[in-house]
């Protein structure tokens, strides 16, 4: 055999229950043209109907005049008279940017066989080349003989996923009948233990929570070449430049075991979006955060606020995470809806619909309105939060406190006909805190206070998806990278280097032309070296409070003096090209400073929470 390719060699035994026909079937992987070529052999002891389903880069072919393709359906279907076998012969070009073949590495993420129901108790036989290691996904039981591979299954998937290389160390433990593997290469090998045990962890905290089993007979964490991670049925894949660091172990690893349950076993229909990432989210990096979650509902709407808010779409719209706005809304927006779902079903009633839900659909598909319906939501709340693109907009006027006795008006848009709307008293030795309820138009609230030492706050818990009062919004460079447009002041041509990761510059001036009529109501990049041009000291010498040191390179975003308190400006000195990449990384942050392109210093700004009805 030729050390360029190998050969696939899936091999399913007859099940002689009903509707189960036998195949067998020869991949050949060839590395030198990049392909799979294969053959097909369908085979049943009664008279059954079987499809075969190609994907976008497969082909097929066959003579017999069993098969029919069906053009609607995009699917073949093989009629079978229990007497002769039906041949088929595949092939598949590697095409998909998740399909990796080269000398010492492949990973098949697309399915690396045609799609044929029917087939149960199949046994894969894959023939790798000397010294390769690999595994595939959603097999029963596994054994290796030299070269080749034997992976059983009590049904076929619908997708087969592979990995394998000649720089794999393959460890592996095993808990509650359920064996855990790394595919790590040589110099990641001191990780697995620690993924290992990682992995076990997160399974056991989901098996207990949803009081369900773990999806599949195995998991695999892998290790790959390309510069991602992300889920796949009994795999979690990172790259190797991000397999070693601590996020992975800590909170990435959760993240992707959790798809197993939402992404791979229940997948979503698409009916009104895809709900899958918003409820991930929920149980895995959300959950984490026990001590801080009020922070984490904060930091949402101050990214949607930045990405999505003047741009926004229904979550019904959402597909996947194709940026930052797509993320701000499916994944954070997509939270807060089912964290207002549990505030107001009860923790106990929302725990038990989840709980419910996953039993009901597991190996199946759902949708939002599947999700909420076990939860306990009506149709008003799915039709404000999935079918429209409004969040709750508050506006207060008319403030008065006389005789202990605060009121004042509370305009709400948005959300469903009536909400409760939660607030904190603060006094001066508690703090209390309720709801009320508020349709939508105008609503007066009437509330002893105790004296007008007294605090009284609106939402300081971030229990709404709603809009952020401007005194809640902490500048970060989040609002420029979200920004329609973005005038930049610098030196000539400066502005080409910003605008690769500000492609929405839309004008520049050189900054010695910077005017009071460029800042007013805008967001801006103001672009310098060690000192400060004149023009620009004189115009926002009250945002300039901060240091800087001469060589070093500094970025710093304020409020823009100019506006009405939704516009920024940020300061660059210094600025280098490997620094404004790294600045990327950085968008929840007001500054940076670094020295040779290594982040020395970074702060965060902070703002009160809620919003501010009475007091100090």
């Amino acid at each position: 055999m030729k050390k360029t390719a190998f050969i696939l060699l899936i091999i399913f035994a007859f099940y002689y229950k009903s509707f189960a026909a036998a195949a067998i079937i020869k991949s050949e992987i060839d590395i030198n043209l990049n392909m799979i070529k294969g053959s097909i052999t369908i085979t049943s002891t009664k008279a059954e109907t079987v499809t075969v389903s190609l994907y976008h880069d497969m082909q097929l072919l066959s003579s017999d005049k069993r098969v029919k393709y069906n053009k609607n359906r995009n699917e073949y279907t093989i009629s079978l008279d229990g007497l002769s076998p039906v041949i088929l012969s595949y092939i598949k070009n590697i095409t998909d940017t998740s399909d990796t073949i080269s000398k010492d590495f492949i990973s098949i993420y697309s399915s690396i066989v045609p799609a044929v129901t029917n087939i149960e108790n199949a046994e894969l036989y894959i023939n790798i080349p000397e010294n390769f290691q690999g595994l595939a996904s959603q097999f029963v039981t596994f054994n290796k003989n030299e070269n080749t591979m034997l992976f059983t299954y009590n049904s076929l998937p619908e997708n087969i996923y592979f990995a394998a290389s000649s720089n794999y160390i393959v460890k592996k433990i095993t808990q509650n009948h359920i064996d855990i593997y790394t595919l790590l290469f040589k110099e990641h090998e001191n990780l697995s233990y620690k993924l290992l045990q990682k992995a076990a962890y997160y399974i056991e905290i989901y098996e207990n929570l949803f009081v369900s089993h773990f999806p599949y007979h195995n998991f695999i964490v892998v290790e790959d070449v390309n510069p991602y991670g992300h889920a796949l049925a009994s795999m979690a894949v990172f790259g190797s430049s991000i397999i070693d660091k601590d996020f992975v172990a800590e909170r990435s690893l959760g993240h992707e075991v959790l798809h197993q349950w939402f992404g791979a076993a229940i997948e979503s229909s698409m009916a009104d979006g895809n709900f899958l990432e918003a409820i991930t989210t929920y149980f895995s990096d959300y959950f984490y955060e026990k001590d801080d979650r009020i922070k984490y509902r904060k930091d949402i709407l101050i990214k949607y606020q930045a990405y999505a808010a003047a741009k926004s779409f229904p979550l019904k719209e959402f597909i996947y995470n194709a940026g930052k706005k797509e993320q701000s809304i499916g994944y954070g927006k997509g939270l807060m809806v089912l964290h207002m779902a549990k505030n107001k079903a009860g923790d106990d009633a929302f725990m038990a619909g989840i709980r419910k839900f996953i039993n009901d659909k597991l190996y199946s598909t759902a949708s939002w309105k599947d999700l909420l319906s076990y939860i306990g939501m009506d149709n008003d709340f799915y039709t404000n939060w999935i079918l429209s693109k409004d969040n709750i907009i508050l506006a207060v006027n008319n403030v008065s406190f006389q005789n202990k006795i605060l009121s004042f008006n509370l305009i709400r848009k948005g959300g469903e006909d009536e909400i409760n709307i939660p607030f904190t008293h603060i006094s001066e030795n508690n703090a209390v805190t309720g709801k009320f309820k508020i349709k939508t138009g105008v609503n007066q609230i009437v509330y002893n206070l105790k004296s007008d030492n007294d605090t009284f706050i609106i939402d300081d818990r971030y229990d709404l998806m709603r809009a952020l009062y401007p005194a809640e919004i902490i500048p970060s460079f989040d609002y420029l990278f979200g920004a329609d447009e973005i005038l930049f002041a610098g030196n000539k041509n400066e502005d080409n280097t910003f605008r690769e990761i500000f492609p929405n510059i839309s004008e520049a001036i050189h900054i010695r032309k910077l005017s009071l009529h460029h800042l007013k109501d805008r967001n801006v990049i103001i672009s310098m070296e060690n000192t400060v041009p004149q023009t620009v000291a004189e115009l926002l010498k009250s945002t300039l409070t901060f240091t800087f040191e001469i060589s070093n390179t500094t970025y710093k975003v304020v409020r823009n003096p100019y506006s009405q308190g939704d516009k920024f400006i940020m300061f660059s000195f210094n600025n280098t090209k490997e620094s404004l990449n790294k600045l990327a990384h950085y968008g929840s942050y007001s500054y940076i400073a670094l020295n040779k392109n290594q982040v020395t210093a970074k702060e965060k700004n902070t703002t009160p929470n809620g919003i501010k009805i009475f007091g100090r």
